[in-house]
C-alpha cells in the first residue's frame, strides 16, 4: 500500500492547490432551537445544507431532521447511535460485536455488514466527505455543530450510494474569535469523558486557530465470570472502552472573497470487543459438542463467562481541505480529504463461551482519498446552478485468521484468508433552480457515475495461507437523473414533489468460500417519488413537516450468512451478496414541534413505513437450491417508528434557567435478518430517557443530569446465526445515568 499512499498523497495535495484556486463561503449553521435561546418563544430558524447550501430547513424540499449541538448534549448523545429513533423511519444499531461499527437504516434500507467488499446504503458524510465503511462509522458526537439525517435515496448532490439516505456531520469551525468550552462527564458504569475546545484568533480576521480533544472511557455493561484467564479471580468488567479524539483545525480568511479551512483528525482507540452472547439452539455443533451455557433470546445477560477478552485497537488519521471562493455571482468550493485507519481485532471470541470453538483475528488497514469541486451561483435572480466533479478512491486489506474446534478434540484448526481491494469512482454532478414565478420553482439535475473496483482473494486454508490469489475486476456506470417542483404557498407554508434515482455500486464477496461466490454482484437502483409539506403556525408556535414517499428498488442487494457447500480448508460457512430481490417501499413521516407557551417545547415525530419484497429468489441456506423467499420480511423496516419529547425551562431569575426535558422513542416490531428468516423476529420496543439541566448565571456554565433507557427496556440490537455451527446475539445497553459539568467562557 507504500505506493498508493504515496499517490494519494499527492493527490490531496493537487486537490489543496486546487483549493487554494477556488471554492464557497459557508456561513456557519444556525443552531436548534434549544441553543438559540434557554426561554423559547416559539420555533427558531434551523439553517442546513442538505442541499450542498446554506438555507432554511422550512425552505428546503428535502425530508431532513436538523440536531444541533445543544439538544446533542442535553440528551447525552456521544455517538451517532444515540441517534436512533430521533427522525422518523430512522434505527441505528452496532453491528454485532463489533462495537465501533453501525448499521444505519433509513425508510429499512440500510447495510449490516461490516466488512467493506459491501458498500452501506446509508452514506455518512463528515464535513463533506464521505466515509465509506460501516466499520469505524460509529462517529463520535463530540465538537458537532449540526447533524442531518436526510431521509431517502439522495442520487444527485450526494451521490456514493445513499439509496436509503445521508447523515450530515457537521463539526465546529473556528470562528475569529477567543473561545474556551469544555465538558466533563461522570456516570454509570465507570463512564469517563472529557471534553475541551479552544480557539483563538493568531492574526485578526485573517488567521485563526481551533483544536478540541475528547477522551472517552467505558467499564462496559458485562462482567466476564471467567476464572481460568491468567491473573483474573474475580468478575471483571467486560466490553471496556477506550477512545480519545484530537481535531485542530485553521481557518485562513486573506481576503474578504476567500476562506480557506484546514481540519486534521487523529483518532486512538483501544477497547475491548462487545461481548457475544450464547443462544445458540441444542441442535448445532457448538452445543452438540461442548453442551455449554446458551440463553434465551429475551433474557437480560450482563454477566457469563468466556474465555477470551477480545481487544480492538483501533487508529485512525487524516486531513481535510475545504477552500472557498466567491467568483462572479457564486461560490467555487473544492474539498479535499485523505484519511488512513488501521484496525486490529484480537482474539475475538465470537462464540461467547468458554469452549475453545470460535475465535477470529482480523487485520483491517484501509486509507482512502476524496476531492470535490463544485460552483454555485445565482446566475440570475430566477436561475440557480449548482455543477460539480467528485472522485473518490478507497484501497482496503483484510486478513481474517479462524480458529475452530468442531469435535472437541485436542487440536484447534487455525484457517487464515486474506482479501483487498482498490476502489476508485468518478462522478459530475449538475442540478439546476428555476423560479417560473416568485412562489413557483421547478429543479432538474443529474449525476453520472463510473466505478471500477480491482479485488484479491484467498480462500481459507490452513496458516499459513499459500494457496492461490484469485484476481477479479469489475467496472458500473450509472447516469441518475432528478425532477422537482416547490411551491411556497405563503410565507410559512411549503409544497414539494419530487423524482430521483438513486444507485449503488457492485462489488464482490470478500467472505465468499467458493470461486462462484466471489462474484462480481451488480449494482443495485432505486426509483424515488416523494412529496411533502413544511408549514409554520401561529406566529411560528407550530412547526409541522409531513412526507410522503414511493420507492420502487431493482436489483437489491440481499447479503446471507450460509452453509457452505464443500467445506474448503474446514471453513463451513460463507457470507454472500447478491442482486436477489426487488422491492417496494412506501409510507409517510410527521415532525411536529410546539411551543404553546414560553419556555415550553413539545415534539413529536411518526414514521410509517411499509416495505415488502416483489421478487426475492436466493439460496439462503447454502444447498444451491434457489428459492422463491418473496414472503419473507425485509430487514430492519420497522412499520413504525415514533417519537416524542418535552422538556421546559423555568427561569429562576438572579439562579440562572432550570430544564427538564424527557424523551421517548418507540421502536415497532422487526426482523434482524437480512433472510427475513421467522428466528429473525423481535417485538416492538419503547426507549426513555430524561434530563435536568442547570444553566447558571451568565450562561458560561452547566450541570446537566441525564438517565438513558430510564424504563430499563431490553431488545436485540443484531442477531447473527453462523450456519450451522453456533448463534449469538448483543443486547440493549441497561439503564444509566450521568452528571455533567460544562462551561463555555
Amino acid at each position: 500500500m507504500g505506493a498508493s499512499l504515496r499517490i494519494l498523497k499527492r493527490q490531496l495535495a493537487y486537490g489543496t492547490a486546487l483549493g487554494l484556486m477556488g471554492g464557497v463561503a459557508a456561513p456557519a449553521l444556525a443552531q436548534d432551537q434549544e441553543s438559540s435561546s434557554k426561554v423559547s418563544t416559539g420555533n427558531a430558524e434551523i439553517i442546513v445544507t442538505a442541499r450542498k447550501k446554506t438555507e432554511r430547513l422550512q425552505e428546503a424540499p428535502v425530508a431532513v431532521t436538523a440536531i444541533g449541538a445543544d439538544r446533542l448534549d442535553r440528551i447525552g448523545a456521544t455517538d451517532i447511535s444515540d441517534l436512533s429513533g430521533r427522525a422518523p423511519n430512522v434505527t441505528i444499531n452496532t453491528i454485532g460485536n463489533f462495537g465501533s461499527s453501525v448499521a444505519v437504516f433509513i425508510r429499512g434500507i440500510g447495510n449490516g455488514d461490516p466488512d467493506s467488499t459491501v458498500d452501506p446504503s446509508v452514506g455518512i458524510y463528515v464535513d463533506g466527505v464521505y466515509i465509506p465503511r460501516t466499520a469505524n462509522s460509529s462517529l463520535d458526537l463530540f465538537d458537532v455543530e449540526q447533524v442531518e439525517i436526510l431521509r431517502g435515496p439522495q442520487g444527485t448532490l450526494f451521490g456514493r450510494n445513499t439509496t436509503g439516505g445521508a447523515v450530515n456531520y457537521r463539526t465546529k469551525r473556528p470562528t475569529g474569535q477567543f473561545d474556551i468550552r469544555g465538558q466533563v462527564t461522570l456516570g454509570d458504569f465507570g463512564q469517563r469523558d472529557i471534553k475541551f475546545a479552544a480557539e483563538t484568533p493568531l492574526i485578526d480576521d485573517v488567521l485563526s486557530v481551533k483544536v478540541a480533544a475528547f477522551s472517552q472511557h467505558l467499564d462496559g455493561y458485562y462482567l466476564n465470570t471467567f476464572t481460568g484467564i491468567p491473573g483474573r479471580r474475580n468478575p471483571t468488567s467486560a466490553g471496556k472502552s477506550n477512545t480519545f479524539t484530537f481535531r485542530p483545525s485553521i481557518l485562513f480568511t486573506p481576503t474578504d472573497n476567500f476562506e480557506l479551512t484546514i481540519i486534521g483528525e487523529y483518532s486512538r482507540e483501544r477497547s475491548e470487543n462487545l461481548p457475544s452472547i450464547n443462544v445458540t439452539p441444542p441442535n448445532k455443533l457448538l452445543q452438540i459438542f461442548y453442551n455449554v451455557p446458551s440463553f434465551a433470546r429475551t433474557d437480560d445477560v450482563r454477566a457469563f463467562a468466556f474465555n477470551v477478552p477480545g481487544q480492538s485497537d483501533i487508529d485512525i488519521w487524516g486531513v481535510t481541505v475545504e477552500a472557498n471562493w466567491e467568483i462572479g455571482p457564486g461560490t467555487l468550493t473544492s474539498i479535499s480529504n485523505y484519511r488512513e485507519t488501521t484496525k486490529d481485532i484480537n482474539n475475538n471470541d465470537t462464540d461467547g463461551t468458554t469452549a475453545p470453538f470460535f475465535e477470529t483475528l482480523r487485520d483491517q488497514p484501509h486509507e482512502q482519498y476524496s476531492s470535490e469541486l463544485r460552483y454555485n451561483a445565482n446566475v440570475t435572480d430566477d436561475l440557480n446552478i449548482i455543477a460539480g466533479l467528485y472522485y473518490f478512491q478507497q484501497e482496503y486489506f483484510l486478513r481474517r485468521d479462524t480458529f475452530l474446534n468442531v469435535t472437541n478434540g485436542p487440536t484447534t484448526a487455525r484457517n487464515n484468508a486474506i482479501t483487498g481491494q482498490t476502489h476508485k469512482n468518478f462522478a459530475v454532478f449538475a442540478q439546476a433552480e428555476y423560479n417560473i414565478t416568485p412562489e413557483l420553482r421547478v429543479s432538474l439535475g443529474g449525476r453520472y457515475t463510473k466505478e471500477k473496483k480491482d479485488f484479491f482473494a484467498t480462500f481459507f486454508t490452513p496458516f499459513p495461507n499459500l494457496g492461490p490469489i484469485t484476481r477479479l475486476d469489475d467496472t458500473w456506470s450509472n447516469f441518475g437523473p432528478s425532477v422537482g417542483i416547490d411551491y411556497q404557498a405563503s410565507d410559512d407554508v411549503l409544497l414539494y414533489a419530487k423524482y430521483s434515482k438513486g444507485f449503488k455500486s457492485g462489488g464482490f464477496n470478500g467472505r465468499g468460500g467458493t470461486p462462484g461466490a466471489l462474484g462480481p454482484f451488480d449494482e443495485e437502483s432505486v426509483n424515488a417519488f416523494e412529496g411533502g409539506v413544511k408549514a409554520d403556525w401561529f406566529d411560528n408556535r407550530l412547526r409541522t413537516n409531513v412526507a410522503v414517499y414511493y420507492n420502487k428498488y431493482t436489483d437489491l442487494q440481499r447479503t446471507v450468512i450460509r452453509t457452505l457447500a464443500g467445506q474448503i480448508g474446514g471453513n463451513n460457512q460463507e457470507t454472500v451478496t447478491d442482486n436477489a430481490a426487488s422491492a417496494t417501499v412506501k409510507g409517510f413521516e410527521l415532525e411536529v414541534s410546539a411551543v404553546p407557551i414560553d419556555g415550553l417545547n413539545l415534539d413529536f415525530s411518526a414514521g410509517y413505513n411499509n416495505a415488502s419484497y416483489d421478487e426475492y429468489l436466493a439460496d439462503l441456506n447454502g444447498d444451491t437450491m434457489i428459492t422463491d423467499n418473496s414472503d419473507l420480511e425485509i430487514s430492519r423496516a420497522p412499520k413504525w417508528t415514533l417519537g416524542g419529547g418535552i422538556s421546559y425551562a423555568a427561569d429562576l431569575g438572579g439562579a440562572g434557567i432550570l430544564t427538564f426535558r424527557g424523551d421517548w422513542t418507540h421502536v415497532g416490531k422487526q426482523n434482524l435478518l437480512v433472510t427475513g428468516a421467522l428466528d429473525g423476529r423481535i417485538p416492538a420496543y419503547d426507549v426513555i430517557d430524561a434530563s435536568i439541566r442547570w444553566d447558571l448565571p451568565g450562561d458560561q456554565a452547566y450541570v446537566n443530569i441525564f438517565v438513558k433507557n430510564l424504563n430499563k427496556e431490553l431488545y436485540e440490537v443484531s442477531y447473527t446465526p453462523v450456519g450451522t455451527l453456533f448463534d449469538f446475539h448483543n443486547i440493549s445497553p441497561p439503564r444509566r445515568w450521568g452528571i455533567t459539568l460544562g462551561f463555555d467562557l
